[in-house]
C-alpha cells in the first residue's frame, strides 16, 4: 500500500510563488528542485509544477501588452499631431510585434508537444519506478515483520532450553540421590542378608543341640 503524501498540493504551489515573487520564471523551476526544497516523490513534483506553468501562462495571457515606455517617451517629444501620427504607428509595429509572438508562440508549441510527450514517457518510466519501489518497501516491511516474529520465536525458545536444561540438571542431581540411596539400601541389605545367615546358622545349631538333648532322654 503506498504512503500518504506528506505535503499538499497547496504546499508546493506556494512555494512556487514564492519564488516568483521573488523575480523567478515559473519556467527556470524544475521538478528536482521542488522536490529538493520540500521532498515528495518527484513525478507529484512534476505534476504540482506542469499545474503552476499552466497557471502563470494563463495569468499572463491575460494582460494585454502595453505601450512600451521608450516609446511613450520617443512620441512626447513631437507635438500632437507628430504624437498622433507616431502613436498611429503602434498599430503596425503591435501588428509585427504580434505575429513575431505567433511566429514565437507556434514554435513554442511545437516544442511544448514535444518537451510535454518526452515528460509524459519520462514520467510514466519514473511512475513505474516509484510503484516498484513501494512494492519493495512493503516487501521489506513484510520481511521485517517476519524477522521480528522469527526473533521472539527464538527468544522463546533460547527461554524454553533454558527451562530444560535446568530440569535436566535437577533430574542429574534427583539422579545422583537415588544412585546414592540405592548404594546405601543394597549395604544395608548385604549387611541384614549376612546378619539372617548367621541366625540360620545359630538357629541350625541350636536345633542340633536341642534334638541331641532329646534323643538322650529316650
Amino acid at each position: 500500500m503506498a504512503r500518504p503524501e506528506k505535503y499538499t498540493e497547496d504546499d508546493y504551489l506556494s512555494w512556487i510563488e514564492s519564488q516568483v515573487a521573488s523575480g523567478r520564471s515559473v519556467k527556470d523551476i524544475s521538478a528536482s528542485e521542488l522536490q529538493k526544497a520540500l521532498g515528495g516523490k518527484y513525478s507529484r513534483c512534476q505534476d504540482v509544477l506542469t499545474l503552476a506553468q499552466d497557471k502563470f501562462a494563463e495569468l499572463k495571457s491575460d494582460s494585454a501588452p502595453s505601450m512600451p515606455v521608450w516609446f511613450r517617451d520617443f512620441a512626447s517629444q513631437f507635438a500632437e499631431q507628430a504624437k498622433q501620427a507616431a502613436e498611429s504607428q503602434w498599430l503596425k509595429i503591435g501588428n509585427g510585434i504580434n505575429e513575431s509572438i505567433e511566429d514565437a508562440t507556434a514554435v513554442f508549441g511545437d516544442r511544448k508537444t514535444e518537451y510535454e510527450s518526452q515528460l509524459a514517457e519520462q514520467l510514466g518510466h519514473i511512475r513505474s519506478l516509484e510503484s516498484t519501489g513501494d512494492k519493495q518497501l512493503a516487501q521489506i516491511d513484510e520481511q521485517q515483520r517476519q524477522l521480528s516474529e522469527a526473533i521472539s520465536e527464538l527468544s522463546e525458545l533460547k527461554s524454553n532450553n533454558a527451562s530444560l536444561k535446568s530440569e535436566v540438571a535437577s533430574w542429574k542431581h534427583q539422579k545422583a540421590d537415588l544412585a546414592d540411596q540405592l548404594s546405601t539400601v543394597r549395604g544395608d541389605y548385604k549387611s541384614a542378608d549376612s546378619a539372617l545367615v548367621a541366625a540360620r546358622s545359630e538357629r541350625d545349631i541350636l536345633k542340633g543341640k536341642v534334638e541331641a538333648y532329646e534323643s538322650t532322654k529316650r
